[in-house]
């Protein structure tokens, strides 16, 4: 007997910010994701849990904040000794499609920081790996066109994303091995510069590369919903495109602001008439939403109990909302930080924990022309002050007017007509650390930072590694 629960297909895009044609980018065309959108309903302001690949992946995989499960340091739990275990009883979504009959796979890198058996997780692909996943980093394989037939599927597809756009050469280079002749990136001088850096033409180099791998991404989402069609799944499958995080800009990746958090989240069940009532075509949702809750909401849509205690919510159960949205940052590999934030419908508060480091520290964008340029402007005293935020001393407490300040340019915590929405949010923010017991707030594991100290000697000058 045919199981007629729908597939589900997660397509993973790294390092995305939502600059596609149905998100109002004029500079590209996207007409895969487009259509994609109009087939389903696009989430306008959707937030990653972390701005780093490897907290917000686990956070979605288990549908629990990252600072509750312990996986809040980038790329954790990768090597004997330095083991992160979930908490008892908590499952991964793949787990729960697996027991619950579906037949799971990860074409890529997983990039969890906890230990797990990966052949409990997917059906197939576990003996292969992706050759471009980091040191300590599980991948694998698989398709659709091995799932059993009259079985459901739930998979993740991964793609580069941002990644193919490190320079306008490398995603020239990257459309070319998609097929693409005469391959045409945007022109620097036609990106618009946010004010939050300065106006150099490295900096427009950079954004432009970001915004040719929108056309990268197109390609490739166009190539997956093709081969849905030839195998049979495009009226039986929800497809949710979705990012780990924002852009690799300075004041993005790794970073708790809005260009950092804001991803894309689309979900559409194309000729699926029978799912329009809950995931009805051509719809925009403006409000807050978390891209947590694409973790509950596979379930429900597999007729999966919903655990106890997740996270994750139902974005297309009646009633939901999300008042506010949290994310947080840790360490990143060498990088030693902690930032707590929560965005609602009009502000953004920021928690900085540790104020005696800046923003801009050393990491691996650090030598790309752009950043060197921008940092040797602010020690010649060239930058506005918004600009120069980064590299000088850095506030407790951010709060930003997302209506009349979208790049985050002032901070209003010190402002006298604004202490009221502050004690809201920090104490928001306050509530949220104690009620997940914020992992982040306890010494890490010995283990863990002598590993990343022998990765990366060099790199790890803070003060956290010299006692290892």
């Amino acid at each position: 007997m045919a199981d007629n629960r729908p597939n589900i297909l997660w397509i993973y895009i790294e390092d995305q910010d939502p600059r596609y044609g149905c998100y109002g980018e004029s500079l590209v065309e996207t007409p895969n994701i487009d259509r994609l959108a109009a087939a389903g309903v696009l989430f306008e302001r959707a937030y990653s849990p972390a701005p780093v690949c490897s907290p917000s992946r686990s956070a979605v995989i288990t549908g629990a904040y990252a600072i509750r499960a312990g996986t809040h340091v980038q790329r954790s739990s990768r090597f004997p000794g330095e083991e992160i275990y979930l908490p008892e009883g908590m499952k991964t979504i793949p787990e729960l499609c697996r027991e619950a009959g579906y037949f799971t796979f990860n074409r890529g890198k997983d990039d969890y920081n906890f230990d797990y058996d990966r052949s409990k997780l997917y059906s197939t692909g576990n003996d292969q790996t992706d050759p471009g996943a980091s040191k300590g980093v599980k991948a694998g394989g698989g398709h659709w066109r091995e799932c059993p037939e009259g079985q459901p599927f739930f998979a993740q597809m991964q793609t580069n994303g941002g990644k193919n756009g490190y320079s306008l050469e490398a995603a020239a280079a990257m459309l070319k091995r998609l097929g693409v002749e005469n391959p045409q990136t945007v022109d620097p001088a036609d990106v618009t510069v946010p004010p939050q850096y300065p106006d150099t033409l490295e900096m427009r180099k950079l954004i432009a590369a970001q915004l040719t791998t929108m056309q990268i991404s197109d390609i490739e989402v166009g190539n997956m919903i093709e081969s849905l069609k030839e195998c049979g799944h495009w009226g039986n499958t929800v497809i949710f495109l979705i990012s780990d995080h924002g852009a690799y800009f300075p004041r993005a990746k790794q970073h708790c602001y809005e260009e950092g958090l804001h991803i894309p989240l689309i979900v559409a069940a194309p000729d699926m008439p029978a799912l329009h009532s809950r995931i009805p075509p051509g719809v925009r949702r403006p409000e807050q939403t978390a891209l947590l809750d694409v973790a509950a909401t596979t379930l429900a849509l597999c007729g999966i109990p919903i655990p106890a205690g997740l996270d994750s919510a139902d974005l297309f159960a009646e009633g939901f909302k999300r008042e506010h949205v949290f994310a947080a940052r840790d360490r990143c590999e060498w990088v030693v930080d902690r930032t707590r934030t929560v965005i609602g419908a009009r502000y953004r508060y920021l928690k900085n924990y540790m104020t005696d480091r800046p923003l801009a520290q050393h990491n691996y964008r650090s030598v790309w022309p752009a950043f060197v340029e921008i940092e040797q402007m602010y020690h010649r005293g060239e930058l506005t002050p918004a600009q120069a935020l980064p590299y000088g001393p850095r506030p407790a407490e951010e709060l930003y007017d997302l209506d009349q300040d979208p790049h985050e340019l002032v901070n209003l915590a010190d402002d006298p007509d604004h202490q009221e929405i502050l004690a809201r949010m920090r104490a928001l923010v306050e509530a949220w650390v104690i009620e997940t017991d914020d992992k982040g707030q306890y010494p890490e594991q010995p283990a863990a930072l002598k590993y990343t100290r022998a990765q990366f000697p060099k790199q790890c000058t803070d003060p956290l590694f010299d006692d290892v």
